[in-house]
């Protein structure tokens, strides 16, 4: 079990360096596809490390999939 939590650990971080880089570029919506696209991750991977928590810059407002919203900020 504690090999599993490092891993996902892992994966986090991979996803919010990606989920960083497209709020540099201004990207207020993220879709999974284009985190799946950039990291070449399994997509029910980076869904699950998504429902896991993970730390998304302000500028962010929502991260989709299929049209249905799995994070949006607080207003």
């Amino acid at each position: 079990m504690v090999k599993y939590q490092l891993d996902i650990e892992k994966y986090k971080k991979a996803i919010e360096k990606v989920v960083q880089r497209f709020a540099d570029k201004g990207w207020e919506e993220i879709k999974v596809e284009e985190l799946w696209l950039e990291t070449s991750l399994p997509i029910d991977l980076i869904l699950e490390v998504i429902k896991s928590g993970i730390s998304v810059p302000p500028e962010v407002k929502m991260i989709t999939h299929r049209g249905n919203i799995l994070w949006k900020r607080q207003e």
